[in-house]
């Protein structure tokens, strides 16, 4: 039986990123209190302060594996409440602006369902254990202690708007996309946080269908992708459970979806194919579009600080907030706290190890932002530095294997291991892949060719 200790854990923010924060702090301390805006709906129903989860939402194999580890038995509660494992590219449609993805057989997957009920999932595995507490209806007002080391918080009630000082011996900073970093460190006395940011204006419109056995939409993911140097107009729809499918088309700055249901339908009948128009016209609504913008990639670079206090991490969204379209959100978050667990476990909490654990989850999201900002560089107009010799080095290669994956299935399934960040970048410097990424991209220059 395990040993633990007498020490407090205080999880600040109580979305998905910080639950399984709490249940990693479980593990090695007496008790945790978990502080969240909201209060948690009975069941897998939307949540105040999680607006986006009315949109479609990936969960990726990678991401889904690093959950499993953190809280075994999720992924069987997800199965049995109607989630739906959909391998990569075997079961998806993936239309590309070179074509659809070749299906080919693949261990990896992605789980479709709603974003609801990965949190309640998450929630209902993680609240079982009696040595978690949440305080529902509060809020982190600044952190408390000073540059060396965080002590605990000061929560205000947002019903009442008590105050009280909770101490802690272990901090997790789990407050999302909106949490106020420099205004939390400086009263700490910690410089301001070195932060990068890519905004290509991103925009979501979604609506929600009934499967029935016209459309079919169970049997598969069907994903239109935008040119991202171009319109970047694209959209994908995956099934949900309750017998439902979520239809989500996005844009960028310029080309952003409507909500109006006339020009929605318009907008997908626009896309570079029309698998989604089809599907749509010949579905039934269950209730209105709903629109979703404000979606930036901005990075605050913790790991670069000069000095890192004691006891405070920093996780999810907070620390890395990424383009949704790009689909790594929830698989980032999961990756970041797989590497909490793993550099408490070594290292300890002896001097500099809060920030051993803060460099640790920053690396957990470099592939994914390297991914989401390189792409994203490549739209006219984008806000953000320019595209390093690198990045567009990356990229040239990355389109030779997108172009390959519509006719090799070798490529396809390492275009899937690297979307899906099971496998690095540099995976696909392989000879069979780069012959076939060159291959293709002869073919290509020949059919331009006999086109002029």
């Amino acid at each position: 039986m395990p040993t633990f200790s007498g020490r407090h854990g205080l999880v600040l923010g109580g979305g998905l990123a910080g639950l399984l924060a709490a249940h990693v702090l479980a593990a090695r301390t007496g008790r945790v209190t978990v502080v969240e805006r909201d209060t948690y709906p009975d069941g897998p129903r939307a949540r105040k302060g999680v607006p986006q989860a009315r949109h479609t939402h990936l969960f990726l194999g990678t991401g889904v594996r690093a959950m499993e580890s953190l809280v075994p038995g999720t992924t069987a509660r997800l199965l049995a409440a109607g989630a739906r494992r959909v391998e990569m590219p075997a079961d998806a449609g993936v239309y590309t602006r070179h074509g659809w993805v070749t299906r080919a057989r693949h261990g990896e997957f992605i789980l479709c369902c709603s974003r609801d009920l990965v949190d309640w999932a998450v929630r209902e595995q993680v609240l079982r254990n009696e040595r978690i507490t949440v305080r529902p209806s509060s809020e982190v007002v600044s952190l408390a202690g000073d540059a060396t080391r965080v002590t605990g918080a000061v929560i205000q009630e947002r019903g009442t708007g008590k105050r009280e000082l909770v101490e802690a011996d272990h901090v997790v900073l789990a407050t999302g996309r909106s949490t106020r970093m420099d205004d939390l460190f400086e009263q700490l006395g910690l410089p301001p946080v070195p932060e990068e940011v890519v905004d290509v204006g991103t925009a979501y419109a979604t609506r929600i269908y009934r499967a029935d056995q016209a459309t079919d939409p169970l049997a598969s993911v069907v994903s239109v992708a935008g040119d991202p140097a171009g319109s970047a107009m694209g959209g994908v729809v995956l099934p949900l459970e309750g017998d439902r499918w979520s239809l989500t088309l996005m844009g960028m700055r310029g080309t952003e979806p409507p909500v109006e249901e006339g020009e929605f339908t318009a907008y997908a009948k626009a896309l570079a194919h029309p698998a989604l128009y089809e599907l749509m016209s010949d579905a039934t609504p269950l209730g209105p579009v709903r629109g979703f913008r404000g979606m930036v990639n901005r990075r605050p670079r913790l790991d670069r600080l000069p000095a890192w206090p004691e006891g405070l991490v920093v996780v999810g969204d907070a620390a890395c907030t990424l383009n949704p379209a790009h689909a790594h959100g929830m698989t980032v978050a999961a990756l970041g706290i797989l590497a909490l667990r793993e550099r408490l476990a070594s290292r300890g909490d002896g001097p500099g190890s809060a920030r051993h654990v803060q460099r640790a989850v920053s690396r957990a999201a470099d592939g994914a932002w390297t991914q989401s900002v390189n792409d994203d560089l490549q739209h006219p107009a984008v806000v953000g530095p320019p595209l390093s010799a690198a990045a567009r080095l990356g990229n040239a290669l990355g389109d030779r294997v997108l172009r390959a994956a519509t006719v090799d299935p070798h490529a396809a399934r390492a275009f899937v291991d690297v979307f899906t960040l099971a496998r690095g970048p540099a995976s696909v410097l392989t000879p069979r892949i780069l012959f076939a990424a060159l291959s293709a991209g002869r073919r290509g220059r020949k059919r331009a060719e006999s086109r002029g």
